[in-house]
């Protein structure tokens, strides 16, 4: 491999902090994506009884996984 360029002094840091803002701020779309995700899933799996089942069958999980996420999220 080659040797890496001389970069002007202080370049490796900012791309360093570049990455762990747009990390960090990725996280949290994920984080409030899955949130509003299970929270939604949570309502629907309240419908009518054996919602929760259904659920679970149509994201091909078990209710159990469901039940487990939906506490996760919305507490």
């Amino acid at each position: 491999m080659t040797p890496r360029p001389d970069l002007p002094p202080g370049t490796l840091e900012d791309l360093k902090a570049a990455v762990k803002i747009a990390k960090s701020a990725r996280d949290k779309a994920v984080f409030e994506a899955e949130q509003q995700f299970w929270k939604r899933m949570g309502e629907l799996s309240k419908n009518y009884f054996g919602a929760k089942q259904d659920v679970a069958d149509t994201l091909g999980v078990t209710r159990d996984n469901v039940y487990k996420n939906v506490k996760k999220y919305t507490t």
